[in-house]
């Protein structure tokens, strides 16, 4: 039993904030948009992280239910999906287009708008009265007149999130409630109807990303469970992994309580994907035989240990488990964002 290799990433830019980013959303140019969990503020930022326009844009933060942030892919126009209403604004944020107003979202649901690859429609969700259910919506993005709608799942019971495929005519969605409980749906505009198709066979598991090829995607585990590989467009589990081989052979991290899938896999490129466990770390894995083939350490990166009672210590025989101050991971324009508890953005390289 050897420890995993290290592969070290070197710090390339990083901002500081006030609050943490919740939403970071690539646009035309190496460019982002972001917004954040406790102001109605919205900033953009070049390609070395520097901003280049910051603008209120009142901003609802809730019950949890933070607004959610989309673009168009040709940077035209802006969404924000709040607790009462979704927003269209257009590329500067300076002049509001559009709103849909709705009854209000429940604690930590939601849905953020989703852009068609095509930039010709918008697909969002509103939630449902007592009795109904949510309802999915199809905007003409030009005229902002809806053209399309199909019931979904229970009122108030989930938070949506759309997945772009490599298919232009395909949309999946993910419709999460709670930690333990996902649906996947896969779905189709043709003649102005919706075809919404459940997908059975990625059930209570939490999307991934594609692998650039196109030809697959991969799933995270909840909590016990394997990393699932699917072929696309044909949906067919290919290939899978227990989490107890993923692990073998990490003494990196000697605790009482075992380190974990912390619900995030992506692929890096075809050959390689990075899981993101429950202690924080960065595990590469290898896409054929999807073990791990080294621990990337991006620079500026800590961690510390934890007792049983939650509290830091540095004895090893007292630890239970590990927190980094790493919140959210991204693969954003070719480069590995993450956001920290400290309220930075860091950018580092691809770890391969």
């Amino acid at each position: 039993m050897s420890q995993f290799p290290h592969i070290n990433l070197p710090l390339k830019a990083k901002l500081t904030f006030t609050a943490n980013p919740v939403n970071v959303v690539p646009i035309p140019g190496g460019e982002v948009l972001m917004n954040f969990a406790s102001q109605p503020l919205i900033t953009k930022l070049n390609d070395n992280l520097e901003i280049v326009w910051e603008k209120i844009m009142q901003g609802q933060n809730a019950n949890y239910v933070s607004s959610k942030l989309s673009a168009s892919p040709d940077g035209r126009l802006i969404a924000i999906a709040g607790m009462t209403d979704m927003r269209i604004l257009n590329a500067d944020g300076t002049e509001l287009l559009h709103t849909v107003e709705h009854g209000s979202w429940g604690w930590f649901l939601g849905a953020a708008c989703y852009f068609s690859a095509d930039n010709k429609t918008i697909w969002y969700v509103l939630p449902g009265d007592e009795n109904e259910t949510d309802e999915l919506q199809v905007m003409d993005a030009q005229t902002f007149g809806v053209i399309a709608s199909y019931p979904l799942l229970e009122s108030q019971q989930h938070a949506y999130t759309f997945h772009a495929t490599p298919d232009v005519s395909t949309i999946l969605l993910e419709a999460s409630a709670g930690q333990e409980q996902s649906t996947l749906m896969r779905l189709q505009l043709s003649d102005g109807v919706i075809k919404l198709t459940e997908l059975s066979q990625c059930e209570d598991v939490i999307m991934g990303n594609f692998a650039p090829s196109g030809k697959e995607f991969v799933m995270a585990p909840h909590y016990e469970g394997p990393v699932e590989i699917f072929s696309f467009p044909e949906m067919e589990k290919l290939a899978e992994q227990d989490q107890e081989s993923i692990f073998a052979g990490s003494i990196d991290f000697p605790a009482a309580e075992p380190d974990n899938i912390n619900f995030t896999v992506y692929f890096i490129d075809d050959n390689h994907l990075l899981v993101v466990s429950q202690f924080g770390r960065l595990l590469l894995l290898d896409r054929a035989s999807l073990l791990v083939k080294g621990e990337v350490m991006p620079e500026g990166i800590v961690f510390t240990a934890y007792d049983m009672e939650g509290n830091p210590t540095t004895n090893r025989d007292e630890i239970y488990d590990y927190s980094s101050n790493v919140i959210n991971v991204m693969m954003v324009h070719g480069k590995l964002l993450l956001t920290t508890a400290e309220g930075e953005l860091r950018s580092y390289e691809l770890p391969v």
